[in-house]
């Protein structure tokens, strides 16, 4: 679902985003986006919650092509493959160690993720509805590295 909605993030809502807010609102708007996705993941206490993350997740989609737009409209015209292969080559390299450092916020909040038990092994209970049961009230630890991401992105 998340990615059927990132295609009609990146093709219809990014135009109209990019003519009406310009490039660097649009890329700014996805960052909000982005935001918004990691505090509703981190304070998300029921199941339909994470769904509706999801349709902000992919509105944060936009982001990437909206950056892609803003170097390109940057770059002098003799300059654009250079210009672009720049910019991919950095979000190539930095998706390694982004990736350790997410695993390092989720060590540095003492997130087991093998503590959900036998109850949503599929041998036992269909997988159909059945998410991680999230306490009524935020508790600091499991769900916070959504938040403090949120936080890395608004810095």
């Amino acid at each position: 679902m998340v990615g059927i909605l990132s295609i009609v993030a990146q093709t219809a809502f990014l135009s109209i985003l990019m003519r009406s807010l310009g490039n660097k609102n649009t890329v700014l708007l996805g960052l909000g986006f982005q935001m918004l996705q990691l505090a509703w993941y981190g304070f998300g206490s029921q199941a339909w919650m994470m769904w509706a993350a999801g349709t902000v997740a992919a509105m944060s989609s936009i982001t990437f092509p909206a950056i892609s737009a803003l170097v390109s409209r940057n770059a002098e015209s003799d300059q654009q493959g250079v210009a672009q292969g720049d910019h991919n080559w950095n979000k190539r390299t930095m998706q390694w160690p982004g990736q350790r450092l997410y695993g390092f916020i989720f060590y540095m909040f003492h997130v087991e993720l093998t503590e959900l038990g036998p109850k949503l092994n599929s041998n036992n209970v269909p997988l159909q509805g059945a998410c991680h049961p999230r306490p009524a009230v935020f508790i600091w630890g499991m769900y916070s590295p959504y938040v403090f991401s949120g936080c890395l992105i608004h810095s």
